[in-house]
This record gives structure tokens, sequence and C-alpha cells, in this order.
């Protein structure tokens, strides 16, 4: 149980950087940028298209991961109780969202999910623009 506690916390303290690539739906341009988090659920992205580069905060929302116990009662075989504690857990998608700007007052907005060390999703600017995002940690 300690070593489950202990996996538990590290991965909680971690820190994370992704490399981020967008395509606009309208054209096959790829634009770069980054992410960086604070492995405890919030962080920065900042992403350069057309020359203009949009940053901000990335906040994760919500996630499906899983933790349990379980403790089981009996007799063993020579008639004395026993007992057997164990746990369990699912690292599962992490849903985020980002808000970034321009010094320009331009606006993009972005629905991510994924696991380490990969991830996806979409932007949408102003503009209505939509764009297709990957994410592959650094």
């Amino acid at each position: 149980m300690k070593r489950a506690f202990a996996f538990g916390l590290s991965f909680a303290l971690t820190a994370c950087a992704y490399n981020v690539s967008m395509m606009p739906r309208d054209s096959g341009k790829i634009y770069t940028g980054s992410l960086h988090g604070n492995g405890m659920g919030s962080g920065s992205m900042t992403v350069s298209i057309d020359g203009v580069v949009y940053s901000g905060p990335v906040v994760r929302v919500a996630s499906n991961d899983t933790f349990g116990f379980a403790t089981a009662y009996g007799v063993n075989s020579r008639g004395q109780s026993a007992t057997a504690i164990s746990s369990a857990s699912s690292i599962g998608d992490k849903y985020a969202k980002a808000f970034l700007s321009s010094a320009d007052g331009h606006g993009l907005r972005c629905d991510l999910v994924g696991q380490f060390p990969t991830a996806g999703g979409i932007c949408v600017d102003d503009q209505r623009r939509v764009y297709d995002v990957v994410m592959v940690a650094k």
C-alpha cells in the first residue's frame, strides 16, 4: 500500500511539457507551439500562427482516473482469522481547456484530451477557424 501511495504522489508532482502541432481544417499548414504543465492540473500554452503568438492558461477540468481499496476477511486453514488488503488504480484520460490570447486581442479556445505521453483535441479562434491539435511529450 505504501508503494502505491508513493507512486501516486510522485506522479502528481511531476511536471510535464509537450510539443504542440496544429493544423487548420481549411489548409495543410502546420503551426507549432508548446505546453508546459506544473503536474498539478494547470500550466500554460503558447502557439504561433502566421507570426501571431497566442498564449494563456491551460487547466485540467476532468479525468477518469480511478483508485480503490479492497479488504477481505476470512479464516485460514488453521482456523485463525485472516485479513487481506489491496489497492488498485487506473490512469485514464485527462481533459483540459486552454484560453489563449494574442497581443492584438484575438483569442484561441482549445479543448484537449489525452494520457501521457500524447494528447490531442481542437482549437477554435475568434474568426471561427478550427484547428486539429496533436501534442507529444518532450
